[in-house]
C-alpha cells in the first residue's frame, strides 16, 4: 500500500468548497479589519490634531494663567509634573524696584509655567520698562529661570506741565519712581532742562560749596541756567562760559556771603562781571508808591 501524496492531499483541499467559502470569510475579515484599522488611525489624528490647536490657544492666549479663567494653575501643575516649572526663580540687580515688578512685566511667578516661554521676548519686554537699563534673560532647565537687571541711576527730578519726574544722567524719564523719594536730587525744569542737567551739575562739582546751596535750576529758552537758592534768591548764568561765572558767583559768596545777605539777584550773563540787585526794603516799596502817586 502506498503512502499518501502530502502536496496532492494539500491540492485536494484547496480544491474543496469548504476551502472556498473558508477563503471568503478570510478576505471579508482583512477588509473590515484594514477599514478598523484606518477608522482608528484617522480618528486618533484628529484627536490629536485637536488636542495641539487647543494647547497652543490656551498658551497663546495665557488662559493658563489667567486668574480669572477655569484653567489657573494648569499650566504650572502640567509643568511641575514634566519638570518645567519656575521652582528656582532668580533675580539680580535690583536696588530699588522690588523683584515683583520683573515677574509681573514678564509673566513668571514662582512656580508658574515655563512651557513656552521665551526669554528673548522676555528681555525685550524688560528694556522697555523705563527704569531698566540692560536687561538679560535665561532659562536653565529643568526649573530655573535666571533674571540679571541694571537699573537706571535716579540723577534729579525734571518738572514739566506742573508733573515731577525723575531722571536719569541721560536724561530719561522714569514715571515708575516716585519723585517725592528722591528730595535730595536736584529739581530742574524748562525745556531742554533734562538733557543738560548733567553738564551744569559737573561744572558745579569743582565748588561743591556753592553746589550744595543749589536748590532748583531753571533752564532759559533752552540757552542757558537760572539757579535758585534759599530765600528767593537766584543767579543767572550766561550761555557760555558758564564755569568762569560759577567761579565768580563763588568767590563773591566766599568774601561776602551774597547767598545770604539781601540781594535777591546776581546776574552773570556779562563776561567779568557780576550786576547785584538787592531786595526790595518798606522804605523802597513807600517810595515807588509816592513816586506813583506824584505822576
Amino acid at each position: 500500500m502506498r503512502a499518501p501524496d502530502p502536496e496532492r492531499t494539500l491540492r485536494r483541499i484547496k480544491a474543496s468548497p469548504l476551502a472556498a467559502v473558508g477563503r471568503i470569510f478570510l478576505a471579508a475579515g482583512d477588509q473590515v479589519a484594514q477599514r478598523r484599522s484606518t477608522r482608528f488611525a484617522v480618528r486618533s489624528g484628529a484627536v490629536s490634531m485637536l488636542a495641539a490647536v487647543i494647547g497652543y490657544g490656551l498658551l497663546a492666549g495665557d488662559h493658563l494663567n489667567d486668574p480669572s479663567g477655569g484653567t489657573r494653575g494648569l499650566a504650572a501643575q502640567v509643568s511641575s509634573y514634566f519638570g518645567y516649572a519656575a521652582e528656582d526663580l532668580r533675580i539680580h540687580g535690583l536696588e530699588r524696584m522690588p523683584p515683583e515688578a520683573v515677574m509681573k512685566a514678564i509673566g513668571v511667578m514662582p512656580g508658574g509655567s515655563l512651557l513656552g516661554f521665551d526669554a528673548n521676548h522676555a528681555r525685550r519686554i524688560l528694556l522697555n520698562l523705563d527704569w531698566v537699563k540692560q536687561a538679560s534673560v535665561r532659562v536653565l532647565p529643568p526649573n530655573r529661570l535666571e533674571v540679571e537687571v541694571s537699573e537706571r541711576e535716579p540723577f534729579a527730578v525734571w518738572q514739566r506741565d506742573g508733573l515731577y519726574y525723575v531722571i536719569d544722567r541721560e536724561g530719561m524719564a522714569m514715571a515708575s519712581f516716585d519723585a517725592r523719594r528722591f528730595a535730595g536730587l536736584m529739581l530742574v525744569s524748562g525745556d531742554g532742562a533734562q538733557e543738560e542737567v548733567s553738564q551744569l551739575v559737573n561744572q558745579l562739582e569743582a565748588w561743591p560749596a556753592l553746589q550744595s546751596q543749589v536748590k532748583a535750576a531753571a533752564r532759559v529758552g533752552n540757552r542757558r541756567w537760572t539757579l535758585h537758592f534759599a530765600g528767593g534768591r537766584r543767579a543767572l548764568l550766561p550761555e557760555t562760559g558758564v564755569e568762569a561765572a560759577l567761579a565768580r558767583l563763588a568767590d563773591l559768596e566766599a568774601r561776602h556771603r551774597v547767598l545770604e545777605s539781601g540781594i535777591r539777584e546776581i546776574d552773570l550773563r556779562l563776561a567779568d562781571s557780576a550786576v547785584l540787585v538787592p531786595f526790595e526794603t518798606t522804605a523802597d516799596k513807600a517810595g515807588d508808591k509816592v513816586a506813583a502817586r506824584q505822576k
